[in-house]
């Protein structure tokens, strides 16, 4: 045990900031950057490849365990966002509590009714201007949230 507190403390030391004044971001600032940088991430690769992703969703969503593993990784992802951000505040950081219960919700739903998930893409025709609008809505979540946040650095 101290050889890992020993390893902990190194990196901790070497991840430290350098520039005087620079400060440690909290939990849920983290959780705010990462959301932030994942849904403009995200964002662009929907707009910019809508065709991949279509092909891409073409080839798994056949599969059956496609359900399930998108199911584990909403409710993971989604736990994890909900424990470290459950702030219900009158600002744009509510939406990164309310994009976490809803990826906790939609893996409960996965897991629980993963033959929704099928019947749901079998009825939804998936064009290109459905999945670019998807990449905007989280260019435009992704981009309130990172201008809020740089803003109150």
């Amino acid at each position: 045990m101290h050889t890992i507190d020993f390893i902990a403390s190194t990196l901790a030391a070497q991840a430290a900031p350098t520039i005087s004044g620079a400060r440690e971001l909290t939990r849920q600032e983290f959780v705010e950057w990462f959301v932030a940088i994942a849904l403009i991430v995200i964002g662009i690769s929907l707009v910019s490849r809508s065709r991949m992703w279509i092909i891409a969703m073409g080839g798994i969503v056949a599969h059956p365990l496609t359900p399930i593993v998108s199911g584990i990784y909403a409710l993971l992802t989604g736990t994890m966002v909900v424990l470290a951000h459950n702030l219900w505040v009158p600002d744009v950081r509510v939406i990164v509590t309310i994009l976490g219960w809803l990826a906790v919700c939609s893996g409960v739903l996965l897991l629980i009714v993963p033959e929704a998930y099928a019947f749901t893409l079998r009825n939804m025709p998936i064009t290109p201007r459905l999945v670019a609008l998807r990449g905007f809505v989280r260019l435009a979540l992704g981009g309130v949230l990172f201008g809020y946040l740089l803003t109150q650095g």
